[in-house]
């Protein structure tokens, strides 16, 4: 029986169980395990996507991400949950740096790489991250302080109604409660 070298695809998905505890520089090693002909790395094979850093950015985009893997010589468009990225720069045969578009809204999307010998899309998620604004209505002002928190804003002013006394509760939010906004966005409250 004779063995066979595996090919660049079996190599590249053994690799990735392991890329996440390797520095991004060490990922470069990918290119030598091609099995293009001539011993050319990923040369004439399609992309493959082996990890990427960071793992989130913000709803208005702008998100320089690193892209390591290999084949990228001949990408062709980089996007971000079928959002084209707003540029993207082939660094070498194994790192793109892609632009993250806006979004209007969070959400955990994956990264695909098309290029002239085919494509890729990512097993990790890219997370767009955002001020979601919480519904606050009848919530005592410290509950309504951590709602806020919680959902990626910061506490703005508190503005308190005529006649307020007794336990403080919200009546009114602002910006409208289910908008995304950019994260930290401060969010208004009014209570009586």
């Amino acid at each position: 029986m004779l063995w066979q070298k595996p090919g660049r695809r079996a190599l590249i998905a053994t690799l990735t169980v392991v890329a996440a505890l390797l520095p991004i520089s060490s990922i470069a090693a990918v290119s030598a395990l091609g099995d293009a002909p001539g011993g050319g790395g990923n040369s004439g094979a399609g992309p493959a996507i082996v990890g990427f850093s960071p793992q989130q950015g913000t709803l208005a985009g702008g998100t320089v991400v690193h892209i390591s893997g290999g084949g990228f010589t001949e990408v062709t468009g980089v996007s971000f949950g079928g959002q084209k990225a707003r540029s993207f720069d082939v660094k070498s045969d194994n790192v793109i740096d892609a632009v993250t578009p806006a979004v209007p809204h969070g959400n955990k999307v994956r990264i695909h790489i098309a290029a002239a010998g085919g494509a890729a899309t990512s097993n990790s998620t890219f997370a767009f991250i955002g001020c979601h604004v919480p519904r606050l209505n009848g919530d005592t002002v410290a509950r309504a302080r951590r709602e806020i928190a919680a959902a990626g804003c910061k506490t703005g002013k508190v503005r308190h109604a005529d006649g307020a006394g007794g336990t403080l509760r919200v009546i009114a939010v602002a910006p409208r409660p289910g908008a995304w906004l950019d994260p930290g966005t401060r969010v208004d409250i009014s209570v009586r």
